[in-house]
């Protein structure tokens, strides 16, 4: 039988042995006990922690806009989103916007907090999305070296008879969207620097969406021109062969812009720009790009906002 339940010789409990004074140990015990309790609570109040005990990892949702086909994009979005929850432990929930004008609606608004910014549309529109921060610049390869530069191409089809830009006056020609950096902002400067007006010169204007539908639209003999940026031309090349003519090439245009919104505080945009250029080239979330987007992805490099700063005087929103 258990030692606690057996009796002395004498028939009394064991546990009336227990010395009288034990019994007035027990008040003072717990007198100390809530001393310390309220001491503790004072402590606390007067020197709150920073970040509340146990908090729940903050959720973010990244979104990039629908260059190509959006189920194409999602496919490349979802690596990203995965290896920065791994990297930070966020909870990262992912979005393709419909088109540009969303993408930066919904930053404005928070429903977006991390998203791929075209150029143009990054130094267009970031002044007006409040909190708006600069996290990281997309790279790709070019000519066996990393650069944050691409080109917007004016293209026609190999067999056309066109073999120059005036040779397009008076045809049909696509744009991708008005918010487009290579497949409208920057060739309608190209146009312009030529002192042509595509609202005169061209017999009429398409605008098509994505890069890949001026693509499609050149190979259906639907447009006899259009604009793409230099990774879609290297794409189509790649599945297509050489079935294009390049009739105008930019100058260098910054690659895209990684943004944070107004929601992401600056410890966790400082977080993003220690995680995003560990990315190298052979990282899953870029080869999710070379394998979807056939764009040549090489990661992301911190050069600052400044490096956009010389777009922003040729578009004219800077000093």
């Amino acid at each position: 039988m258990p030692t606690f339940f057996r009796r002395n010789r004498s028939g009394e409990d064991n546990r009336s042995e227990v010395p009288e004074k034990a019994g007035f140990e027990q008040p003072r015990n717990v007198c100390r006990g809530v001393f310390f309790t309220v001491l503790l609570l004072l402590f606390c109040s007067a020197f709150p922690p920073a970040v509340p005990l146990f908090a729940e990892p903050p959720a973010y949702t990244l979104a990039a806009y629908p260059t190509n086909d959006p189920k194409k994009v999602y496919e490349v979005l979802k690596p990203l989103a995965d290896y920065i929850s791994a990297a930070t432990g966020w909870t990262v929930r992912m979005v393709v916007t419909r088109n540009y004008e969303e993408i930066i609606r919904r930053l404005a608004d928070g429903s977006v907090d991390i998203a791929m910014l075209s150029a143009a549309s990054y130094v267009r529109f970031g002044p007006s999305v409040p909190g708006l921060s600069y996290v990281a610049t997309y790279m790709e390869e070019e000519g066996g070296e990393i650069t944050p530069f691409y080109h917007s191409v004016i293209l026609c089809l190999a067999d056309s008879a066109v073999t120059g830009l005036e040779g397009l006056e008076g045809k049909r020609f696509a744009f991708t969207d008005r918010y487009s950096t290579s497949g409208y902002i920057v060739p309608l400067l190209l146009f312009r620097d030529r002192g042509i007006d595509p609202e005169t010169f061209f017999g009429k204007i398409f605008f098509v969406g994505k890069h890949d539908a001026v693509i499609e639209a050149l190979k259906a003999r639907s447009v006899e021109g259009g604009a793409v940026s230099s990774g879609t031309l290297a794409a189509a090349e790649g599945t297509e062969g050489n079935i294009f003519r390049v009739l105008a090439s930019s100058e260098p245009i910054p690659l895209d812009a990684i943004a944070a919104g107004k929601r992401v505080p600056q410890e966790h945009v400082q977080l993003l720009q220690e995680v995003l250029p560990r990315l190298g080239p052979d990282s899953a979330p870029m080869e999710a790009v070379r394998f979807h987007l056939q764009w040549p992805a090489a990661g992301f490099a911190v050069l600052g906002d400044s490096f956009y700063d010389p777009l922003r005087r040729a578009l004219g929103t800077g000093d």
